[in-house]
């Protein structure tokens, strides 16, 4: 018979530590509750937006499990819910450190770095994250083109030809510049040349946008046309859009409002909007009531509904149906007009643009439009 050897003085000590370190752990469990139904109780108090209850419930399933990747995970989320960002960092940067792949935790971390107002960090996070993933799509689709706004400039170009029935064809050439001073403060200038009924018009604009906080944002602008003959002599505009609802089927309100003066008279617009992001945040909507009114002070109603769809990282569809009133030479005409596109990162610096509207017009020629565009960025 095989006789067995006494533990030590030293394995003694180790086995009563255990031991004690475990009755430590339970009693601070609530009674009778195990770490996954700490876990449990912790995520279904997170859904249900009860953020402290959760905290301190995943908390507890830290300690009990403190190598359990997805309790680090749901924590950090409880954290972010509950507004305390560098604990809610602290638990995904550990979610990382014991689950390296996890695009949950990587996501997580952009939606933070979002919520901070630091769009290129966020953008730093999901380069990390496979471009299948939905959730990150969605979210590079929110951050408006997910290399773009890892640039501090974007130049974009664009020109346009229309072919009118009877009438002399009408072209078009813009130009764009944004600065984007901060995270939350951008710069632009755009000069639009035009050519119509025989005559050529210059017109050049200001605009400075600034986001408030990561739900919402407002711009102001100024333009003018020297010596206009069908474009504006001069426009002061003002808006701002905010996010009412977020994550990947965000609902963002917007509002413009813009008052200009024509040689024939003074014309004000008021569009408010809604975009409504779907599919995971890979397509939207937007809608907009547009209201006009011309210097009779006739009141003029019209809409605009647009869709947009990211078929993949890179590429942008687009298509939209307008039945809303139009502005040349100070003259309010109503119009109905039918148009698409496609917009597709070229590199990680450029892109391309194509579209296509056909517009009838009340009054006046109806017109076929073919437009193309370049953007750069640096």
């Amino acid at each position: 018979m095989m006789r067995t050897k006494s533990p030590t003085v030293g394995e003694k000590w180790k086995r009563r530590s255990i031991a004690f370190l475990s009755l430590a752990l339970v009693s601070a469990m609530p009674p009778g509750a195990a770490p996954e139904q700490l876990y449990s109780k912790g995520v279904e108090a997170r859904h249900a937006g009860r953020f402290g209850e959760a905290v301190e419930l995943l908390r507890k399933a830290v300690a009990a499990e403190p190598a359990n990747a997805d309790a680090h995970l749901q924590l950090g989320l409880a954290l972010m819910g509950a507004g305390r960002l560098p604990q809610a960092e602290a638990s995904l940067r550990r979610t990382l450190e014991l689950a390296p792949n996890s695009d949950d935790a990587r996501i997580a971390l952009a939606r933070l770095e979002q919520r901070r107002g630091n769009s290129a960090s966020a953008l730093s996070e999901l380069e990390r994250v496979s471009p299948t993933n939905s959730d990150a799509a969605g979210l590079r689709t929110q951050l408006q083109g997910s290399p773009r706004l890892a640039y501090r400039w974007n130049f974009d170009l664009d020109g346009s030809y229309s072919a009118l029935a009877g009438q002399p064809d009408w072209r078009e050439a813009t130009l764009h510049v944004r600065h984007q001073a901060t995270d939350r403060t951008a710069f632009g200038a755009t000069v639009e040349a035009a050519r119509r009924f025989g005559k050529s018009d210059t017109y050049g604009e200001v605009r400075l946008d600034h986001r408030i906080s990561d739900a919402a944002s407002v711009y102001v602008s100024a333009g003018a046309t020297p010596g206009a003959d069908f474009r504006p002599e001069w426009q002061i505009g003002a808006g701002g859009a905010a996010r009412i609802r977020g994550g990947p089927h965000a609902t963002v309100l917007t509002a413009d409002a813009r008052q200009a003066r024509y040689r024939a008279g003074d014309i004000q617009t008021i569009s408010p909007g809604i975009e409504q992001y779907v599919a995971g945040g890979r397509a939207w909507l937007t809608g907009r009531v547009i209201n006009i009114f011309d210097e009779g002070g006739r009141h003029h109603l019209g809409w605009l509904g647009r869709g947009d769809v990211m078929a993949g990282t890179r590429t942008r569809f687009f298509a939209g149906v307008a039945d809303a009133p139009d502005v040349s030479e100070g003259v309010v005409t109503d119009t109905f007009s039918l148009f698409g596109g496609v917009s597709a990162d070229v590199t990680k610096r450029t892109s391309l643009r194509f579209s296509l509207a056909r517009e009838n017009r009340a009054r006046g020629a109806d017109r076929t439009q073919a437009g193309i565009g370049f953007g750069f960025r640096f």
